[in-house]
């Protein structure tokens, strides 16, 4: 069974309609990268996902035909590792020049896992729900589609941890989790950061403060639950964040978020992303509960 990446992907997919799908006949490197949104919950140490390969497709097929393989990793990656604009080299292969509108993720649910801090290991079927079988793929929609040159170009695939896996219990991360799978395939050329730093008001920096990168829903702009998610971070020991492979925009929200445990509150602000650079934030206040 293949799952397909929801919300914003699904979204992007039915903005691709009437777009060139057409490949040339002379081949670029492609190189793959993995990121991840850092996952939000203190009582995990590690997050191990195995990928088997990278597949991209120049039509829109949610049939199950797997189109071609970019790279074939057939390796575990630590999530937690991947924060704050650190990729993972997955490796280069040919592909054909063109346009592709499909990125598919094969992951092996059976040899990938969840470590807590006290030790305690969640795996397949025993605190971890895939909701599939062993091996599967998801299918991530490219808004833009990604253009491949003679020159090649580099994909980052955005795996967005801390929406993927979904705990059971918030409170209690033994309890398990259910994956979801948020993923994202960008042109990183396509593509700018934000950088900031995240304090309490009359006092000093935050870590572990949630970041999350918003856009206002034009028909609900009022209706915060209807907004789109197109980034997350989370604040280190310093209170300072990067929030890499952005996708280029003059009117998103940045919201922070101090961690439950905190006596600070939230802030929000606007945000602008220009390609090729990156936005500095400065410092974000946050006031007390």
């Amino acid at each position: 069974m293949d799952k397909q990446a929801p919300a914003v992907a699904l979204l992007a997919a039915a903005l691709l309609i009437g777009c060139s799908t057409q490949t040339g006949t002379a081949t670029g490197q492609t190189r793959v990268l993995l990121t991840d949104a850092p996952f939000p919950y203190d009582q995990v140490s590690r997050v191990d996902v195995y990928i088997e390969r990278i597949s991209a497709s120049a039509t829109v097929d949610t049939n199950g035909h797997e189109p071609g393989t970019i790279v074939a990793p057939h390796k575990r990656f630590n999530l937690l590792d991947l924060s704050n604009g650190v990729v993972a080299d997955l490796g280069t292969g040919s592909l054909l020049t063109g346009s592709y509108v499909q990125v598919w993720v094969t992951i092996n649910a059976d040899s990938s896992s969840i470590t807590l801090k006290n030790n305690t290991v969640l795996t397949s079927g025993h605190g971890i729900n895939w909701y599939g079988p062993s091996v599967f793929s998801i299918i991530v929609f490219t808004d833009p589609p990604l253009q491949v040159t003679e020159q090649g170009a580099v994909v980052v695939i955005d795996f967005n941890l801390g929406r993927s896996f979904r705990p059971v219990n918030s409170a209690d991360a033994s309890a398990g989790f259910e994956f979801i799978g948020y993923i994202a395939a960008l042109n990183t050329a396509l593509t700018g950061s934000l950088r900031g730093a995240v304090t309490g008001a009359g006092d000093g920096p935050i870590p572990d403060a949630s970041v999350t990168l918003l856009q206002k829903n034009p028909v609900y702009p009022a209706d915060t639950a209807t907004w789109g998610v197109f980034g997350t971070a989370r604040t280190d020991a310093a209170g300072l964040f990067r929030m890499a492979y952005v996708r280029p925009d003059p009117s998103y929200v940045l919201v922070v978020e101090a961690p439950s445990s905190s006596a600070f509150g939230a802030a929000a602000r606007s945000a602008t992303v220009a390609r090729g650079a990156e936005t500095q934030l400065g410092t974000i206040v946050l006031p007390l509960k």
